[in-house]
């Protein structure tokens, strides 16, 4: 007697490509069997209610032995003791018929209550990490995915281009499979390669932006950040800005501790590439770490609206600039 495959799929992590292509691969199942608009099913836990969550995740599949429902934000669905009872219950009664899907876009702590929930499954529930790859993991990973591909890295080439995409798989994979075509697949990407197809302009211009911003020049910060817009999709721009800040954060919080820390040793301790953090320190002087923490948590907020279609990503970064700057 063949083991029942699990019911719920729980999917965290930041690394929101990752979490991407995982949905995607549950996706590519059901459409192997022709019926994929009639048995995916996406919904957002912001949006929703638990009644239309069961009344769709009991719905039978459609020719198919079993119906997708990925469902991004769950934890929206939760809010409060008794409503986190409720949404638990209603998963506990989605049928074997259904894989449902949750989708964190953001780290789980091992004691989250739905972390521990899920682990209390006994098989019915998977638990799947998507952490971004930093520094020397984000080299091998760059090597890995060229290898899935059918080409090669050299060790010098990947971790150029490790620093080039800082923490953004989504950006690396672009690039990889650019340069290993590049190659022909038939020798492996050298950094030459990666700094004659890769330059560091937008890079340069996100800490450029950033300056402006420190230095409370509107007019610069707008010029920039349209510039960047005119060769990045304003979704994967918004991820940049957010890392910049995430990483300005981190930064600062250690100069704190530590004035005199090097470059370096930051470097080591949040595991990342020394090249990025070099620059970041001169930015710090811009910021306190309250000042950084609060432009965090507005970037979060924003970030969430795009996501949810309450606001146009473009308008959203035009505002936000006019509001650091004033």
């Amino acid at each position: 007697m063949s083991k029942s495959p699990p019911t719920i799929y729980l999917f965290y992590g930041d690394d929101e490509y990752a979490l991407q292509g995982a949905a995607n691969r549950f996706k590519a199942r059901v459409a192997e069997s022709g019926s994929a608009d009639m048995n995916v099913t996406t919904l957002d836990g912001a949006s929703i209610s638990l009644r239309e969550l069961t009344a769709i995740t009991h719905a039978m599949p459609f020719l198919a032995d079993r119906r997708v429902v990925i469902l991004i934000n769950p934890i929206k669905l939760s809010t409060g003791k008794g409503q986190r009872k409720k949404f638990l219950s209603a998963l506990e009664t989605i049928p074997p018929s259904t894989a449902c899907v949750l989708k964190v876009e953001s780290n789980l702590k091992p004691g989250h209550w739905l972390m521990k929930w899920a682990q209390g499954q006994k098989g019915r529930a998977y638990i799947k990490a998507f952490s971004l790859p930093k520094g020397h993991n984000m080299t091998m990973w760059i090597q890995d995915q060229a290898k899935s591909l059918g080409g090669e890295f050299s060790r010098q080439g990947a971790a150029r281009l490790a620093v080039l995409v800082e923490e953004d798989p989504r950006m690396a994979a672009k690039e990889i499979e650019k340069l290993i075509t590049y190659a022909n697949f038939q020798r492996p990407v050298t950094a030459e390669d990666v700094d004659l197809l890769t330059p560091d302009v937008r890079l340069g211009d996100v800490f450029d932006m950033v300056d402006a911003i420190g230095y409370r020049n509107g007019e610069k910060a707008l010029r920039m950040l349209h510039r960047l817009l005119a060769e990045n999709h304003p979704l994967q721009l918004y991820g940049m800005i957010i890392r910049q800040f995430r990483l300005l954060i981190q930064v600062r919080e250690m100069l704190d501790e530590n004035p005199r820390a090097s470059y370096q040793n930051i470097a080591k301790k949040m595991g990342v590439h020394p090249y990025p953090i070099k620059k970041l320190l001169p930015q710090t002087r811009y910021f306190t770490l309250k000042t950084l923490e609060k432009i965090y948590h507005q970037l979060l907020e924003i970030d969430e609206d795009i996501k949810t279609g309450k606001i146009e990503p473009t308008l959203a970064m035009d505002m936000l600039i006019a509001e650091l700057t004033a």
